[in-house]
């Protein structure tokens, strides 16, 4: 009986160590699969992070060349336009110099006709003279004292009649000179019109251009061109209408301020979320190592108490039968000591295992966490991609001035060639006073910017035909009204001498002047407001070569 206990015992001893070998074999298992996919995975993330900096850094390239190119194409526009308005200013002078020439050339002619018949005369009476003088005794033949006075009379007139034909010959040359200057003067016209119309026309293809280069923030544009327009419909003047305007942006700024706010905190908590997460997921790791670790000393320990018991059996089964046994109990002893030294072999390999899993896990644990840090640096990559996008789109949108408004006193040059035909507090002939500056232009001529700014609001505004309104910052607004076509968009930026527009062929209703109704010539009307208050501008345009032909309207020449 005690021979068959000590032998179940041997049996459920090798199942137990059998049992728990399959076991640590298959968690082994289990691990080197989790851990490879572990490694995929953060190289999969690695990749996948490296792939967000190379398109963060195009993205980074390609801001940059098209903020370039946008800056080209605008100081092309401000050169161009500038040429067009110097060909505009030359045209202006031809014509007046055609005009001053006409009306030499036809005072000239009134005075040749109204001279007509006595210059004939003159001229038949010089010829014959000049062919037969007569002699002095042809006059009186019949008194000598008559005759020497009919000589001297004779020789008195003679020279009288030849100054006044070298008079003639004078101004009949005059009169060939100032036909030759006409022809010049017309030939020049004819030249800088021929001129003109290529100039244009690469403005309008470098103004396409530009509006394809913004064509990327052509929704914002499109948003603040809708808004301005509905603010229009509902403002009853120019001062309700900047007023909505402030008030608006106000609003946008308010809006954007509390968005940005909101991200920031989204963001914050999922990153306190992925941090707590990790967290969790690192402690149940650690639990769980320290439960298998725990388990596995148990089982030695069952181990090692099993085998202190099969040599104490073993002890007294060789006790009671030394005598008759002796010799096959100790080669059974042998045998069974023999098992049992490979069962602790094989424990000792099993608990090497069990430090090898441990090592493994520990492995594992370490990649999850750089997992984790990996997702969270790609979530912050992704977030600066964001931000970074949206201080490039606020940077188009709300590029400040490159010089203050307030310090360009003297410096900004008028928006159109024309004549000054009415100034800041004038009475413009309905029974007020002008609260701005008159220019009149020639047809379809070329407006541009005086100064840097943001244009807040660019379309139909009641009688005024076009108007566009550009926040030159410090709280100064400048208003060109009378346009007839506009080139620019709400919420666009422009640098100094930019195009704006273009004037058409006559003068809008709301640029009409009480007194000069008859004047055919489109009428520009520009007005600097502080605030919502129109104030006195003449103080900021400076003389570059346009005061020969901006006149005031008395006919004064600033020049």
């Amino acid at each position: 009986m005690p021979l068959r206990a000590f032998q179940y015992a041997a049996l459920m001893s090798a199942t137990g160590v059998w049992l728990l070998t399959g076991t640590v074999h298959a968690q082994d298992t289990l691990s080197q699969g989790t851990l490879s996919e572990e490694t995929s995975r953060l190289r999969t993330i690695e990749l996948q992070i490296g792939q967000a900096n190379a398109r963060s850094a195009a993205l980074d390239r390609e801001r940059e060349a098209l903020a370039a190119e946008l800056a080209s194409v605008s100081d092309r526009l401000v050169a161009l336009a500038g040429n067009i308005q110097s060909r505009e200013a030359r045209i202006a002078e031809s014509e007046d110099r055609l005009t001053l020439l006409a009306l030499k050339e036809n005072t000239l002619r009134s005075r040749l006709r109204a001279r007509r018949g006595v210059l004939a005369e003159l001229l038949a009476g010089l010829q014959k003279l000049q062919r037969n003088p007569p002699p002095p005794l042809a006059v009186e033949p019949k008194d000598v004292t008559k005759a020497v006075r009919g000589a001297l009379l004779f020789g008195a007139v003679v020279p009288d009649l030849k100054g006044q034909a070298a008079r003639l010959t004078r101004e009949l040359a005059e009169l060939e000179a100032v036909r030759e200057r006409i022809v010049t003067a017309r030939n020049d016209l004819d030249t800088h019109i021929a001129n003109l119309d290529p100039a244009r026309a690469e403005l309008e293809e470098l103004l396409v251009r530009k509006q394809a280069l913004l064509a990327k923030t052509a929704a914002e544009l499109e948003a603040e061109q809708t808004r301005a327009l509905q603010l229009a419909k509902k403002a009853q003047d120019i001062r309700q209408l900047l007023t909505s305007l402030a008030e608006e942006r106000r609003k946008a700024q308010a809006r954007a301020d509390e968005d940005e706010a909101r991200r920031i905190a989204q963001q914050q908590a999922r990153e306190a979320e992925a941090k707590r997460l990790a967290e969790a997921e690192e402690a149940a790791q650690r639990k769980a190592q320290a439960e298998r670790i725990a388990r596995a000393a148990a089982e030695k320990a069952r181990l090692i108490a099993e085998q202190k018991a099969l040599e104490e059996e073993a002890g007294r089964l060789a006790a009671i039968k030394a005598a008759e046994r002796k010799q096959a109990e100790a080669e059974r002893i042998a045998a069974e000591r023999a098992r049992l030294l490979a069962a602790q072999k094989a424990h000792e390999a099993e608990v090497k295992k069990l430090a090898e899993l441990k090592v493994e896990q520990e492995k594992a644990a370490e990649a999850a966490r750089i997992s984790s840090i990996a997702e969270e640096a790609a979530q912050r990559q992704a977030a600066l991609e964001l931000k970074q996008q949206a201080e490039a789109k606020a940077k188009l949108r709300h590029r400040k001035p490159a010089v203050r408004f307030a310090s360009s006193i003297g410096k900004l040059a008028y928006p159109a060639q024309g004549e000054r035909v009415r100034n800041f507090n004038d009475e413009d002939g309905y029974g007020g006073r002008s609260e701005g500056l008159h220019i009149a232009t020639g047809k379809l001529a070329q407006i541009t910017t005086p100064a840097d700014g943001k244009v807040e609001f660019a379309g139909d505004f009641r009688s005024y035909g076009k108007l566009v309104i550009i926040n030159t910052g410090d709280g100064y607004h400048l208003l060109l009204a009378g346009l007839v076509k506009i080139t620019v968009s709400a919420g666009q930026s422009l640098a100094a001498g930019e195009p704006v527009g273009t004037m058409g062929t006559h003068t809008a209703r709301g640029t009409l002047i009480g007194d000069r109704i008859d004047d055919p010539r489109p009428i520009l009307y520009v007005e600097v407001r502080k605030g919502a208050e129109a104030i006195d501008s003449s103080r900021w345009w400076a003389d570059r070569g346009q005061k020969a032909v901006l006149r005031r309207n008395k006919g004064e020449n600033e020049g």
